[in-house]
């Protein structure tokens, strides 16, 4: 009997340890929670402490991005009208503000005038078939054109500037006539050989060298030079639709206004482009 009772209370003994281990245990349970959330609390506030640094962080990379959307822009192709080579529109830029320096015009406005020049032109180009008439024939079909180039006016001058080039006057490109008027431009700034001969020796004395209208500086030179002539030095809307109304058609009172008209809202968007490149690229001015 005192064998069976010491039994019962060492069995209660145990029982009441291990009703106290679990209490505590539990107890430690209930504690962690809180732990948790000081820890919690504690990270948020280091946090805190460092998102300047990672703004700074985020706005370097947007920055680094931007760097990169301007370095696209400059590297893109700039097409040009018969151009004897291609070009990025960082190239054409320089060019565009080497021009602008001289003249005083706007460099987006001389850009877009290149661009109105190729959209109109690019997939109508002519050969000369008869160097009396001014006749020729359309590349792409090997259509008749009459009036590819005007035979009293062009026709002179364009067989004097191919001599002087040593080109073949019936296998070189020239644009072909629209519904109206006639043909036979040369080079990217597109200009008919009588008018090319009123500013070939204004640029031959700025170049030093013999002008060439296939000459992508000469061109731009000389299509500055006429813009500039034609009102776009005043750098406002005004004066700029004036030159390049005068630059399509001769005249500041013509009525295929269609051709300024693009040119503008070209211009406006080159300068979008030449904005973003010279904020985020100073030093590639």
């Amino acid at each position: 009997m005192k064998n069976k009772f010491t039994t019962l209370f060492l069995v209660g003994v145990f029982g009441l340890l291990v009703l106290v281990g679990a209490f505590y245990y539990k107890s430690s349970q209930d504690v962690s929670p809180i732990k948790d959330t000081a820890l919690v609390i504690s990270t948020s506030s280091n946090l805190k402490t460092v998102n300047p640094s990672q703004e700074d962080v985020s706005v370097t990379n947007l920055k680094k991005t931007s760097a990169e959307i301007a370095s696209e822009i400059r590297e893109k192709n700039f097409e040009l009208l018969q151009s004897p080579r291609q070009i990025t529109f960082a190239e054409a830029l320089d060019k565009a503000n080497y021009v602008s320096n001289l003249t005083k015009i706007r460099p987006a406005f001389l850009l877009a005038i290149f661009q109105e020049e190729l959209a109109l032109e690019k997939f109508d180009m002519c050969y000369l078939t008869n160097l009396k008439t001014g006749d020729g024939v359309r590349v792409t079909d090997n259509m008749f054109k009459p009036k590819t180039m005007h035979p009293t006016r062009d026709l002179p001058p364009f067989i004097k500037i191919m001599k002087e080039l040593g080109k073949d006057p019936l296998n070189t490109l020239i644009t072909c006539p629209m519904s109206f008027g006639w043909g036979g431009a040369m080079g990217p700034a597109d200009f008919i050989p009588s008018t090319w001969m009123m500013y070939k020796k204004r640029v031959e004395s700025v170049t030093k060298k013999p002008a060439d209208p296939w000459n992508i500086e000469d061109a731009f030179l000389a299509a500055g030079l006429f813009l500039a002539d034609a009102g776009a030095k005043s750098k406002n809307s005004s004066g700029e639709r004036k030159a390049a109304t005068i630059y399509f058609s001769g005249s500041a009172n013509s009525p295929h206004t269609f051709y300024a008209d693009g040119a503008l809202k070209i211009a406006e968007q080159i300068q979008k482009d030449i904005d973003v490149v010279e904020a985020l690229l100073p030093d590639m001015k």
